[in-house]
């Protein structure tokens, strides 16, 4: 969950409520700057840049104001008083002679200074008009950078407004860039192996229908499936043949203090020794148990944090083999890591646990300036490294690497990658090949693999060209044998900018014309070199129209922030995810399946599973 969602949670955030998001901008004054920029007409990049200065503004009294429900009292971000906030013109053209078959992208970024250190002075947010007035997307999740991509070729003036949350009474100056790519798609090799055949096995109606960023693990002990959904922790039981599955809601004890409430869910299963860790977020903190036997006995508490100034949001809890040379009382270290300490520090931090989870030892920085932003999930390789993506690592995507134990971390980028806003995935294989999975600021689904942890990079690939994808969101991947991986994301072959609330619909918005989003599976057997493409739910879409994902209470925020994925002990591959589309079977006020009409869509977030049913696994030795 991002910053902008925890501030309206607190109660205080620099943004009115969704109907502010819907609102269509005043014309901006005349005393507003302006910028020029023309996207190349082949392949390349050119940026434009601009200096301002956000007017000063006390987000405090908006964590009191917030309690009885009034968002941004002061009206800081609202564009009709530019005086409160800085606003910027960019005239965005394109040239006639572009080819249709490239891709283009404008990104629209704001990057400041917090000479008083860690985001306490200095926190600001970016909104970003279009050509018609209406909000294209908002960025409000990082410490010191805020960046909106624009895929479509929309020809226009747009408006850059820059508010602050919290900053010194002189303001915070800021840099502001527009920077138009030309992107000529590169080619992907198709697999000649067959693809995998996959199933969706939704749960009933009224159970996990509050499964927005859900987690999933595999027993490989026990052989359950284990699915986070909020504060409800599932073991799921699969009969192939039937195609039928039962969902029963195991961490019901009432001392349990991970099924109370949430302000960010979190579940990991530690394949080989069984143990299940739920985490629910309590800002400073967050309230965790764990189970070595899928809950069928009462869990233990455990501390649930670093023990000193944690991130107060998007934990994430993960694990695996120690490097050589370290052990604890535990046969696995166990890492938690979140972003944004103690509420207004900026980075991230994660803390080691040698026990198992039970206790964590002293919270210790992923980066320090290098990324921004919300991370993605914490994973562990074979010879005990431990990496967190990031989205947001200047211009690029990132990973922050440690070799010995969580004690000191490195970013390291990859080359050709653009930032974007949904979170990464790291999947690491038995020889310790690294997959990162990602949705590029382009709207790419991509894939890049290392040998040496990061240092280097073999392969960056744009898989989701195999399917004429146009834009991703939760891009997730999974490693088996060193040569085998499985990436999977939530993909659209429409183009154009997925956050605005017109997005897929038609001119008077009453029905939809694309849009469409569905689960699609890449696979490869031969570490990247070809690959095999699968729409895993090619009659039921996941989500029609927008998939906001820069926090508040926006209605297309119903998915929230990421799925997730993982193998069973023979290698065959489950992606846990939140159905967004679904039929009045399983939501009455819904028939976004079969209706086109945005009416019928209810935005909802109902837990499912889809899980290989044939086809070869990512473990050689199970192929069958």
């Amino acid at each position: 969950m991002s910053l902008l969602q925890r501030r309206l949670l607190v109660g205080g955030v620099a943004l009115a409520a969704s109907a502010a998001f819907m609102a269509i901008a005043p014309s901006a004054p005349a005393s507003v700057d302006a910028s020029t920029i023309t996207v190349p007409s082949s392949p390349g990049h050119v940026r434009t840049a601009w200096q301002g200065n956000a007017p000063f503004n006390n987000g405090n009294s908006g964590l009191v104001w917030g309690q009885v429900g009034i968002d941004d009292p002061t009206g800081a971000c609202d564009p009709a008083n530019p005086t409160l906030n800085s606003q910027h013109q960019v005239h965005v053209s394109f040239p006639k002679s572009l080819p249709q078959g490239y891709e283009t992208l404008v990104r629209f970024s704001v990057k400041w200074t917090d000479d008083a250190g860690a985001n306490t002075t200095n926190d600001l947010a970016m909104y970003l008009y279009g050509p018609d007035g209406k909000l294209v997307a908002a960025s409000d999740g990082s410490q010191n950078l805020e960046g909106i991509n624009v895929t479509s070729r929309t020809p226009g003036t747009y408006n850059v407004l820059v508010c602050a949350f919290q900053n010194p009474p002189t303001g915070t100056v800021y840099t502001g860039s527009a920077t138009a790519y030309t992107i000529k798609p590169g080619k992907v090799a198709t697999s000649k192996a067959t693809a995998p055949t996959y199933h969706q096995f939704s749960a009933p109606a009224g159970v996990a229908d509050n499964a927005g960023e859900p987690s999933i693990g595999n027993n490989w002990k026990s052989g359950h499936t284990l699915f986070t959904s909020n504060t409800d922790e599932y073991v799921v039981t699969f009969d192939d043949k039937a195609r039928t599955s039962t969902w029963e809601n195991v961490n019901t004890d009432p001392t349990d203090p991970s099924n109370k409430i949430s302000l960010d869910p979190i579940g990991w299963t530690d394949h080989t020794t069984g143990r299940t860790l739920v985490s629910q977020l309590y800002l400073a903190c967050s309230a965790t148990a764990y189970s070595d036997d899928d809950f069928a006995s009462p869990a233990t508490p455990s501390q649930g944090c670093g023990t000193g100034i944690n991130g107060f949001d998007h934990q994430t809890i993960g694990g695996g083999p120690y490097p050589q040379g370290m052990s604890g009382s535990y046969p696995h270290a166990v890492y938690y890591c979140s972003q944004g300490g103690a509420l207004l520090l900026g980075k991230a931090y994660c803390s080691r646990s040698d026990d198992g989870g039970v206790t964590f030892g002293s919270p210790v920085a992923l980066w320090s300036t290098e990324c921004s932003g919300i991370h993605g999930h914490v994973q562990v390789g074979p010879d005990g490294t431990a990496y967190v993506p990031n989205a947001i690592c200047g211009d690029r995507q990132g990973v922050s690497v440690s070799r010995d134990g969580g004690q000191t971390w490195k970013v390291r980028t990859i080359p050709g990658s653009i930032a974007g806003q949904s979170d990464p995935y790291v999947g690491i294989g038995k020889d310790n090949t690294l997959y990162v999975s990602y949705a590029d600021g382009t709207g790419e689904a991509r894939v890049a693999i290392s040998r040496d942890h990061g240092k280097t990079w073999t392969r960056n690939l744009n898989i989701g060209s195999l399917a004429g994808i146009r834009n991703t969101e939760f891009a997730m991947v999974v490693a088996g044998d060193g040569n085998r991986a499985s990436v999977a994301f939530l993909g659209t072959k429409t183009p154009g900018s997925t956050q605005a609330a017109s997005f897929g619909k038609s001119a008077d918005g009453t029905t939809f014309t694309g849009g469409a989003w569905h689960l699609y599976v890449a696979t490869t057997y031969d570490r990247g070199a070809t690959w095999t493409m699968v729409n895993a739910t090619p009659h039921d879409p996941v989500q029609r129209g927008c998939v906001w994902n820069s926090g508040g209470s926006n209605p297309c925020r119903n998915l929230l922030d990421f799925d997730g994925i993982t193998i069973d002990r023979t290698g065959h591959v489950m992606v846990g995810f939140a159905d967004g589309c679904v039929s009045p079977a399983l939501d009455k006020a819904s028939d976004c399946v079969a209706s086109d009409k945005v009416a019928d869509n209810g935005l909802v977030n109902h837990g499912a599973i889809l899980r290989q049913l044939s086809g070869r696994t990512l473990f050689a030795k199970y192929d069958r």
